[in-house]
């Protein structure tokens, strides 16, 4: 069984405060009892699972949101705001309000939106005989119900300590992470900056070796064609003075070889059809005139070989 009780507002009595009891067992939509006091008298009345269904159809709204209205008139606040109901951003107030008959003998709960006012339900009400009583249990009800608000208020106040000194705790620990951030990197770059400097070096220190390497080949390379020059030059000055020495020699020979011709021509009738302008053309090669000589005395050739 569960039970508010809660301080209201009549619109027929504005300046007399009424203390409204509303008791149910699962929730409003099964039915309720209510029990209403001024003080001074008081009334009880009771709402069945039936009227609630009927109410809810009358209304033509869904059976949730009749209890939810419902709940929110008897058992919670005056006014409750709704974000997003109405255009440009402004909330909607449901204000909630109760009227009792002159008689005393009904109590009516509306509720107000966008100026439009929706009956919710009323209950019929009778006297209290002996209201004295009924005005203890809801003042110790509402003691109660006071207590209890308070210990739940100083348990969230603990809860609420407990998370702002986790609060606290969580931030020193996330600044102090963040200094240990700052000086890893701080660490990582200069560790990064002394490999970067020592593979910089060793890139500069191979690049000097192949430089010097270069220089060396080339040096090398020029020595070689030098010394390939100097041997090509040598060989052109041997072969020069080793066909000087032909000359001489073919010279020699040609001379010899011209006075045994001579000497032929002049014992033999058969070298006085040879033409001397064989013999005194410089531009004949001495070898052709060896073989005219060799063709006109074949004794002369053998006595020079």
């Amino acid at each position: 069984m569960s039970g508010t009780v809660r301080q209201i507002t009549l619109t027929t009595d504005p300046d007399t405060p009424y203390f409204l009891r509303v008791d149910w067992a699962a929730d409003l939509g099964a039915g309720f009892t209510l029990a209403l006091s001024d003080g001074s008298s008081a009334w009880m009345g009771e709402v069945s699972e039936d009227e609630v269904t009927r109410e809810t159809n009358a209304l033509g709204a869904g059976r949730e949101r009749y209890v939810g209205d419902l709940r929110q008139a008897l058992a919670g606040g005056e006014e409750r705001r709704r974000g997003g109901g109405s255009r440009g951003g402004v909330t909607d107030t449901e204000a909630y309000s109760f009227h009792l008959s002159p008689d005393r003998g009904r109590l009516s709960y509306k509720k107000t939106c966008k100026g439009v006012s929706i009956h919710l339900g009323s209950v019929e009400l009778q006297p209290v005989p002996e209201p004295l009583e009924l005005n203890r249990e809801l003042i110790g009800q509402s003691l109660q119900r006071s207590t209890d608000l308070q210990s739940v208020n100083s348990q969230l106040l603990k809860e609420n300590r407990e998370l702002k000194r986790e609060h606290q705790r969580i931030l020193r620990e996330l600044e102090q992470h963040v200094q240990d951030k700052e000086m890893m990197e701080r660490e990582l770059y200069s560790r990064f900056v002394m490999v970067l400097n020592e593979k910089k070096a060793k890139i500069r220190g191979l690049q000097d070796t192949i430089h010097q390497l270069q220089q060396t080949k080339d040096q090398k390379g020029d020595k070689e064609a030098r010394e390939s020059d100097k041997d090509a030059a040598q060989s052109e000055d041997e072969e020069g003075s080793h066909s000087g020495e032909e000359e001489e020699a073919v010279d020699d020979t040609f001379s010899i070889s011209r006075a045994s011709t001579l000497l032929i021509t002049e014992s033999s009738p058969v070298c006085e059809g040879l033409e001397h302008s064989d013999f005194d053309s410089e531009d004949t090669p001495p070898i052709r005139k060896r073989r005219l000589l060799c063709a006109q005395s074949p004794e002369s050739c053998v006595d020079q070989e």
